[in-house]
């Protein structure tokens, strides 16, 4: 995820006055006010005495009593298939085009199938049913900062009380790792060709070492140890984008601060080839930067040099694990060069702020998105209103990205849709030009070349997108 964590910001206190009291509501009531007091009252019971009696006779509803419940009639009411994309809402539709307009329908692809987490379970969906299926896993422990991995063979890659592997839609989940008493993951990462894992644990009371853990997936071993109250705290970013050796034992670490949460600052490299592994830094965490996303299989990094935290929204609309991240300020493009990793030259896409006089002229940006041939990125960005209840405004934008290694170029950012949705969060690539997204208790998608859209779920709470794959391979 970009998002980072830090503190939420205060929020001013409301002073709300107290009503003024008239004398006359101490004084004692009437005889007549009494009788009539009581004659409501028998009223009342009368009438929800009736209400009662029909209830305990009227049959219980089929759909609803199953004695056994199955994964599949669990599914079935949990979340809300929508059918049509306008008559879905009971709102204004809240996706627009750059011009105001409603965009076009969107048709998909037939085959592919949304992977999504919500209130600790994992759910996939088919891009032409609309019904979601409860995908089992066992051990599952839901992290924001530690969502499940689609691996390169089709299986869903997760995490809880140790690391778990799995089938979308068959086979048994299998446990690969153990989690130590006491110890709680707080980073997990795969490399391309899906052959090598790493992950970090922490202790839970804060006393004790971190761990990274890494190699293969059949045998994977503490690379790294250091004291929990000795920081930088470090956790994985992601392992070095490529195929091979080389790639396979380099990774890319980041600074959580202490935090369990979503907390990433800083970029430092740790070489699995050496013994002991090397330590390097990349970025300083100071002033508060840190990574955003790797280009797929490529040595592009996307990075933040200003980051902080927004108001939120008051009408619950944000969870509270959310609720607590801070943002990116700004957006930088650059390349990871080899021996030792260094950052290159720097390419602005989006300029940090500072000091201005309206905080709603501010912009922030959410859940960057290479496309999977790395050509598009697109991101979310949002302003929020100064005062209470600090609504926001969002918009959907691309940057078309060619060239490769040291002649990574960034183009200007294209608006493609904005939204008076509170939170938007992307989530996952269909194909190269087609984008899964989650926008205040629906799931959708865009396709960022045409403009159309489509909402293939209504899942009634906040969900978010983990993975979007082909035919699920059994």
């Amino acid at each position: 995820m970009a998002r980072q964590v830090s503190d939420p910001p205060n929020q001013p206190a409301m002073h709300i006055s107290q009503p003024t009291q008239d004398p006359g509501v101490h004084k004692g009531f009437t005889k007549a006010a009494i009788l009539s007091l009581l004659i409501l009252i028998s009223l009342l019971l009368f009438f929800f005495s009736g209400q009662l009696m029909v209830n305990l006779v009227q049959k219980p509803n089929a759909e609803n009593t199953d004695p056994n419940p199955t994964p599949a009639s669990i599914n079935a009411l949990t979340p809300a298939s929508t059918q049509d994309i306008e008559g879905g809402f009971d709102k204004p539709f809240p996706i627009f085009a750059p011009d105001g307009a409603i965009p076009p329908r969107l048709q998909l692809p037939d085959g592919y199938y949304v992977i999504y987490e919500q209130k600790s379970n994992l759910y996939l969906v088919s891009s032409n049913s609309n019904v979601a299926r409860l995908i089992p896993t066992p051990g599952y422990i839901y992290s924001e900062a530690v969502p499940p991995i689609l691996m390169p063979s089709g299986q869903l890659l997760y995490s809880g009380d140790g690391i778990w592997v799995t089938k979308p839609l068959e086979g048994t989940p299998t446990q690969i790792a153990s989690l130590p008493p006491g110890q709680v993951i707080t980073s997990m990462a795969l490399s391309n060709d899906g052959k090598m894992i790493a992950w970090s644990t922490e202790p839970v009371n804060g006393v004790g070492n971190i761990d990274i853990y890494a190699g293969p997936l059949a045998a994977p071993s503490i690379a790294y140890k250091q004291s929990a109250l000795d920081c930088p705290c470090f956790r994985i970013f992601s392992f070095m984008n490529g195929f091979g050796k080389r790639a396979d034992n380099m990774l890319l670490l980041t600074d959580d601060r202490g935090s369990h949460e979503a907390v990433q600052y800083g970029l430092w490299s740790l070489d699995l080839s050496q013994t002991p592994a090397k330590l390097h830094l990349i970025l300083d965490e100071n002033p508060q930067q840190g990574p955003l996303a790797l280009t797929p299989s490529g040595n592009g990094l996307l990075y933040s040099s200003n980051e902080g935290a927004v108001p939120v929204p008051a009408d619950n609309s944000v969870p509270a694990d959310i609720a607590a991240l801070s943002y990116a300020n700004s957006l930088n493009l650059t390349t990871l060069s080899r021996s030792p990793l260094a950052l290159g030259p720097s390419q602005v896409i989006l300029p940090e702020q500072h000091n201005l006089n309206n905080s709603a002229q501010y912009h922030w940006v959410t859940t960057p998105l290479f496309s999977p041939d790395a050509k598009t990125l697109a991101y979310v960005e949002f302003s929020s209103n100064v005062q209470y209840p600090y609504d926001r405004v969002s918009a959907l934008y691309t940057v078309q990205i060619s060239g490769s290694g040291t002649q990574l170029h960034a183009g200007k950012p294209q608006l493609i849709a904005t939204s008076t949705d509170h939170l938007i969060e992307l989530g996952a690539w269909f194909n190269n030009h087609i984008i899964a997204f989650y926008s205040d208790g629906f799931l959708y998608a865009m396709d960022i070349q045409s403009g159309a859209v489509t909402t293939f779920l209504q899942p009634l709470a906040y969900a978010r997108i983990i993975a979007v794959t082909g035919p699920v391979r059994t």
